[in-house]
């Protein structure tokens, strides 16, 4: 096979080098298959010529030598392939190949020596005859000592089967578990549980990544146990596996079902990184995951309804007296102290819609920074997430939009209070009947005021002015 001497980018080739090519053959039961590509746009002629006698020396068949008689032309095309059928098994077979642009000068590209054949299926139809009959004798006695073969190995496995359950374990592995043991908090929570078939990784041991171990320890799907309080998590992992500088954060986690527990210890330092439930003979039920400030008052965490009556009750009086002043008559012009109450109204509710956005932002990004206990779950990093994420600070966007100009907008005002409002009770269902966590905290708390604020202002019969110049309100 003949190739280009220097290397040569072909991606940008559009006419084709008769020199570059890439050729295969392959020979079968009464056949020979040949293939071949090249690069560049424009197509090639190929012409193929076969001969028992020789390869040819000349691609025109009226042109051959006396040593390399009988040519015969069985293929010629501008295809990638070709196959030669109707051969004699074991009879060699000379091909000779060239190639060239439409109506140019042939260029030989390579020549082979072929013999087709049947290839056989398996080593068995290769064998001679007289090895086949030994292997034939032989069948019986092979059979039986892989009978007795397989009946020793089962003996050694229950044996060592049995010796690895006496067997008291390594040392790191005891000392994984005696770190895992010696946490109070743990020790409280997996109190009675067998500690015997803990599965234990090893991970670490450099000087950059000291060593470590992971202890994994379940019990009976017929007593599961419930976990409540502060419990370290890692944020630094990388393929489920602790990386320097293990790095922790303590969040307030509640959960229900739970059959086991991995522990995470670092073992120099005899100190664990990470408490994680994990799902064991039972599916975990993840009721809360929450840092501070709010893992600060459990008591609301564990009950983020008892908001609930206080939003409806100010709404409800919010919504009648603000009924009521949009019917009543207002004659007096405003005074200057009215004003300023107006002017210092509406610069809270702008500060408290700024703080409100920027917190709901941290909060986002904060989540989904951190590590997840229910990989099942729905996460602040799931791209389907987003959404959710986005929709109650661009609510507030809507909402500092319409403060902060001059018409009244009492439609879009009502639009964002229904929204806010209905917002607020599927984040309040979503910490209830799922995982309460920071984010659905902080939008059921926010949007619950984004709605008291929106709903006066969707009853007021004027807007309240920012200048002292601005005409006065009559019924």
């Amino acid at each position: 096979m003949r190739r280009s001497a220097a290397p040569h980018d072909h991606s940008t080739q559009h006419i084709t080098n008769t020199d570059t090519y890439r050729l295969r053959v392959a020979t079968g039961d009464g056949y020979v298959a040949v293939g071949w590509d090249y690069p560049g746009r424009t197509l090639l002629e190929v012409r193929i010529l076969r001969s028992e006698r020789g390869f040819a020396d000349s691609p025109d068949v009226r042109e051959v030598g006396e040593g390399a008689a009988g040519q015969i032309v069985v293929y010629e095309d501008v295809t990638g392939s070709f196959r030669d059928m109707g051969l004699r098994n074991g009879h060699q077979y000379s091909y000779t190949v060239y190639a060239r642009h439409p109506g140019g000068e042939w260029v030989r590209w390579s020549g082979y020596e072929l013999r087709p054949g049947a290839r056989p299926t398996s080593v068995w139809q290769v064998l001679p005859k007289h090895v086949k009959r030994g292997l034939r004798r032989l069948l019986p006695a092979a059979a039986l000592l892989f009978c007795l073969a397989a009946v020793a190995a089962a003996a050694l496995g229950s044996a060592a089967a049995a010796e690895g359950a006496t067997k008291p374990p390594d040392k790191q592995s005891g000392a994984a578990i005696a770190i895992a043991q010696a946490d109070p908090r743990i020790a409280a929570l997996l109190a009675g549980a067998d500690w015997g078939g803990a599965d234990v990784k090893p991970w670490g041991g450099t000087t950059e990544a000291p060593a470590g171990a992971t202890v994994t320890v379940g019990w009976a799907a017929a007593k599961p146990r419930s976990m409540a309080g502060l419990w370290p998590l890692l944020t630094s992992m990388s393929n489920d596996q602790p990386v320097p500088p293990y790095a922790t954060v303590d969040q307030r986690l509640r959960v229900d079902d739970l059959t086991a527990l991995q522990v995470d210890v670092l073992l120099q330092e005899r100190r664990v990184l990470q408490v994680l439930p994990v799902d064991g003979e039972t599916h975990l039920h993840l009721l809360e995951q929450t840092w501070p400030p709010f893992s600060w008052f459990p008591w609301f965490t564990a009950r983020p309804w008892v908001l609930a009556p206080l939003f409806i009750l100010v709404g409800a009086m919010i919504v009648a007296r603000a009924w009521r002043r949009s019917r009543a008559w207002n004659r007096r012009l405003p005074s200057m102290s009215r004003h300023d109450r107006q002017f210092i109204g509406r610069l809270s509710v702008i500060l408290f819609l700024l703080a409100g956005l920027a917190w709901q932002i941290y909060e986002a990004i904060y989540a989904a920074s951190l590590p997840a206990v229910d990989p099942t779950g729905f996460n602040a990093g799931d791209l389907a997430a987003l959404p959710l994420l986005l929709f109650p600070p661009a609510l507030y966007l809507a909402a500092l939009a319409l403060e902060l100009t001059p018409t009244s907008h009492r439609v879009a005002w009502g639009l964002v209070a229904l929204v806010a409002g209905a917002t607020t009770a599927y984040n309040l269902a979503t910490a209830m009947t799922g995982t309460a966590t920071n984010l659905n905290l902080t939008y059921y708390i926010l949007l619950g005021v984004l709605t008291l604020l929106a709903v006066p202002r969707a009853f007021s019969a004027g807007r309240m002015s920012w200048s002292r110049n601005s005409m006065p309100r009559h019924a």
